[in-house]
């Protein structure tokens, strides 16, 4: 495993030992972040990596201009995971590690603040429709919100959808968050 792209290109991460730990393909990484650069200026930006395993998502935010990440997984051993990645760097990431469920973190966060969130639960997780709009507000306007999960689950429309990529046996839902009152002026 390996950042694809900005000033760590091709620097190897850590990847997990055992089954408790899936994480994103090079090839969906690069794919989502291609998807991100179409959308979204990553310099400066304020991310949250969610059940972020070994923080390749986040760290590979970060390594294409992303100012702040805060990597939010329950188990320890994830957190452990992305800070040592994220140490392993030549510089430290301006990272937070936050041991916490992905829904509970959302809900003491305030509106508007982050320009990009990726999640990539556990395929079989309760409640990962359910994430979607505790995590939308979250956004700020014209901010991204990537969402990685089982190319079989079917997720209900939403105004702010733009659309599901599949690879393979993921897909990746990606949720842009406009404020319609700003567009209409």
């Amino acid at each position: 495993m390996r950042i694809i792209a900005g000033r760590f290109k091709r620097r190897n991460l850590t990847s997990p030992q055992g089954d408790a730990i899936r994480p994103t393909t090079d090839r969906t990484r690069e794919s989502m972040f291609n998807l991100i650069g179409s959308r979204l200026d990553l310099d400066g930006a304020h991310v949250a990596d969610l059940f972020c395993g070994s923080g390749s998502l986040g760290l590979e935010a970060f390594s294409r201009g992303a100012a702040r990440i805060e990597f939010v997984d329950r188990d320890p051993r994830a957190l452990a995971l992305a800070r040592k990645n994220a140490l392993e760097l030549d510089e430290y990431a301006p990272c937070r590690f936050i041991k916490s469920e992905a829904a509970v973190w959302a809900a003491g966060q305030a509106a508007g603040s982050f320009d990009l969130i990726l999640a990539d639960p556990p395929y079989h997780a309760d409640g990962i429709i359910e994430l979607v709009e505790v995590v939308l507000p979250l956004l700020a306007d014209g901010g991204l919100f990537l969402l990685e999960h089982d190319r079989h689950l079917r997720l209900p429309e939403h105004p702010d959808l733009e659309g599901v990529r599949t690879y393979g046996k993921t897909a990746v839902a990606v949720y842009h968050r406009r404020d319609e009152d700003l567009s209409s002026t």
